[in-house]
Parts: C-alpha cells; structure tokens; sequence
C-alpha cells in the first residue's frame, strides 16, 4: 500500500497562538507533576511502615489445620493451592481447565494507521508540515477506531469484537484446609490451553494450531478475522500472607488503619522473604512514579517556555538557539523541582534523607545559574575589547 503525504502550511501567528495555549497546558503539568509526585512519597512512607509493621506481626501457621486462636490475626501460609473444580468458558464449555485463573484472549485483524510528520522552518516563523500516513494490517486486542483515519474510506475496521476477553478466578480453590477468596488470586496465567481438534463448532468457527479462529482462511487473514487463545494458572504450591478470618483471609489493617495487608505470591516463601519482596516492589513503583512526576515537571515547563522559542523563529537560527535553551531550562527547572517535592515530603519523615535530596535540587539549581551565565559570558559582543585596545 502506497504512503500518502500531506503537506500543510501554518503561520507563525498561528503558531504562536498555540503556543500560548499550551502554556495554560505546561501549568496544569507542573501541577499535576507535584500532586503526583508528594502523593507518592506519602504513599511510599506510608507503605514500607506499614510493611514493616506487619513484618513484627505476622505468625506463620500450617496449612492442613485452622487454629481458631489465630483469628484475627495476620498469618503465613504456604503449601499446594487447589481449584476445587473446572474453570470454563461460558460461550464455549469445551474451553475447561482444572485451574486457579483462566483467561480468554481475543484478537482482531485490523487496519492499523501510521503517520510520521516532518517541520521545516521558513524564513518569518511559518512552518512546513510534512506528514506521511502508512497502512498496514495487524493482530490487535483492542479496537483501531478507522474512522477517525486520515483514509478511513479505504481502511475500514469492524465497529466491535464478536467476543470479548476475559479472566476466571475459581470459586473453590483451597490451600489446605483453608478457604482462598478470588480477590487474592492474582496469579499469572502462564500455561497455554489449546482447543480440542474435534471442538463441537460451526459457521466460519474453525480450530487451527490449538486456537480458535474465526473466518475464511487462517493462512491468508482477512480484515475483521478473529483469533481466540486461552491461558490458565494451574494448580500450584503458593504463600499467603494475610489476616485469618475464620477458614479464610481478608485484608489485615496496619499504621492505624491507613493501609491494609493482603498477599499471595506463587512458590513456597517464608514471611520474611514476602514482605521483602513487597518492600522491593513498593520501591520500584515509587521510583516509576517519581521518573514520571519529573518529567510531567519537565514538560510542563517546556511548555511555559514555549512561546518565547516560537517568537524567536522569525528568524529559524534564533528561535532552534533559543528552543534548546528552553529545553536544558526546563530539564534543569524541573528536576530542581522534582527534588525539593520529594524532599519536603520525606523531611518529616526521614530528615537526614530529606535534607540530602534538598541538597542535590540546591546543586542542580546552582548547576543553571553557572551555565546561564557561561551562556551570556560567551553571547558578550567581543566589539567592547576592541575598542578598548584602540584607545
């Protein structure tokens, strides 16, 4: 399929405009950048107190027997989690498995739209748009929208999926003579489940390689052709840490109630080892959202900059000097930024760390005062000296 392009031409007034419009855009990410990133240092003290907390509280107890002096009480629980029955697909019964999780996965042959766009500055602050649209079909699980494609006349994806993904948790299972709730069987579904050969089915439903397929010609897909792959989590050794109430579990509240703990882990783990693993992953996502939180600052006050690059493209030159400058500003802003959040917030709590984190936003704001003024020592017209000698 050939690539269409467009050229568009936009003027530097208009440009400008949109520049300032994304102004008011800059300032709600740098306000969304900081709610964010306090939220999650809160969120992140809050958890590893709580984690710690219950670490000094959990008893571990056997599987094969409920001690009802326990009850109540935040317990360890490791041996074999069992179904307790066939997880099965309502739309197909033959789709069964003798497991803790089923999932059902379901894939459209789709349209998929592609566009590159390339900007070439003109002399005055307008701006050349080139923008290339590509075309070409996948294997997707969710809806490609071909109506909103820039050829969607001859690009035309189904409206819906005949049957939608799902995920089972079985009902029944049990680890030993306890009871396990559903809600803590977030367990992978890492096993393949293929379709029987002589699956009762019919139309244009037909089993190739283990899956089910709907349409024509598995070999040569057609817009709007169907795939459907199962997966399950089997029967398997698991441990458990949670409150005991009567034969099963439920959350256990700790740090006065602000947190609640409640973990199921595949494989045979003492207490001590979940609740590191639990404190490594409260680490991981506290430094996803902090990456992320700094650069919605970043952004944001690139943002804010903006304008003042696309009034400088009069001149192209001008306005690419003064762009970058906006970004090394904004990085540098930003990260200030991001550390004085974080460090006012871990201050109450850890003051030797907060105080280290206000240190290293202090160096990086004085980082760009020395660079600002390198900037301006080296834009000094060298005319001055000249004159000076001639004297």
């Amino acid at each position: 399929m050939p690539d269409d392009i467009v050229i568009t031409q936009q003027s530097w007034f208009s440009r400008l405009g949109d520049a300032f419009k994304g102004v008011f855009a800059g300032l709600l990410l740098v306000l969304g950048g900081i709610a964010l990133l306090w939220w999650n240092e809160g969120r992140t003290i809050t958890t590893a107190k709580a984690l710690a907390e219950g670490a000094g509280l959990v008893v571990s107890v056997e599987a094969g027997r409920v001690e009802p002096g326990n009850e109540g009480k935040l317990v360890h629980v490791f041996g074999r989690a069992l179904a307790g029955g066939q997880l099965t697909d309502p739309d197909f019964p033959f789709m069964a498995a003798q497991a803790l999780v089923l999932q059902r996965k379901v894939e459209m042959f789709q349209w998929q739209e592609d566009q590159q766009t390339k900007e070439v500055k003109k002399m005055g602050g307008s701006v050349e748009k080139q923008t290339t649209y590509s075309y070409q079909k996948v294997w997707s699980a969710s809806l490609k929208d071909s109506a909103r494609f820039h050829e969607s006349a001859e690009h035309g994806n189904p409206a819906s999926m005949p049957y939608a993904p799902f995920t089972l948790k079985a009902s029944g299972a049990r680890l030993g003579a306890f009871r396990l709730p559903a809600a803590l069987l977030d367990l992978p579904a890492s096993e393949a489940l293929r379709a029987p050969d002589n699956a009762p089915v019919s139309g244009k439903l037909r089993i190739t390689a283990g899956q089910m397929y709907l349409g024509a010609n598995p070999d040569a897909p057609e817009v709007g052709d169907v795939r459907i792959q199962y997966a399950y989590a089997p029967e398997q050794e698991v441990s458990v840490v949670a409150r005991q109430m009567g034969d099963s579990f439920g959350a256990f509240s700790v740090s006065g109630g602000k947190r609640s703990i409640q973990m199921l882990k595949p494989g045979l783990l003492d207490a001590a080892a979940m609740f590191e693993a639990a404190q490594s992953e409260n680490r991981i996502l506290a430094w996803i959202v902090r990456v992320a939180g700094t650069l919605g600052l970043c952004l944001g006050i690139y943002l804010v900059l903006r304008p003042l690059s696309v009034a400088g493209d009069v001149i192209p030159l001008i306005g690419s000097m003064l762009n970058a400058g906006a970004g090394l500003v904004a990085a540098l802003l930003g990260l200030a930024c991001g550390l004085i959040v974080i460090a006012l917030a871990w201050i109450a709590h850890r003051p030797i760390l907060g105080a280290l984190l206000l240190v290293a936003a202090s160096s990086a704001v004085v980082g760009m005062r020395i660079l600002a003024k390198r900037r301006d020592a080296r834009a000094a017209p060298e005319t001055g000296v000249a004159v000076s000698r001639m004297t």
